[in-house]
């Protein structure tokens, strides 16, 4: 009697963390969001995406359009200079990195 006891609420928490997953908004899971890198200079281009603490650095060439998912707060820096400071609006844009 202990043991399906013990199985039921082993049973029901399960259950609660499986609906709870799937009711909860996307953003309370990272809030990552997709831009897109869209590189409409003549030449290679270095671009640093800076987040809390760690930088990611890529390179692209001319032409190139990259989706790069990131949240709310990243700065995109191309060439050493910021070109932007991201907020959730910016969510599924194409971002010329190009001025």
């Amino acid at each position: 009697m202990k043991n399906v006891k013990f199985l039921s609420v082993i049973f029901f928490v399960a259950f609660l963390t499986a609906f709870a997953s799937n009711v909860a908004p996307k953003s309370d899971f990272g809030g990552y969001f997709d831009i897109y890198l869209k590189n409409n200079c003549s030449k290679e281009v270095e671009v640093k995406v800076r987040s809390d603490g760690s930088t990611s650095v890529s390179k692209y060439k001319a032409g190139d359009k990259v989706k790069v998912p990131v949240k709310a707060g990243y700065e995109v820096y191309v060439d050493g200079t910021l070109l932007i400071k991201l907020t959730d609006s910016e969510s599924g844009k194409e971002i010329s990195l190009c001025k």
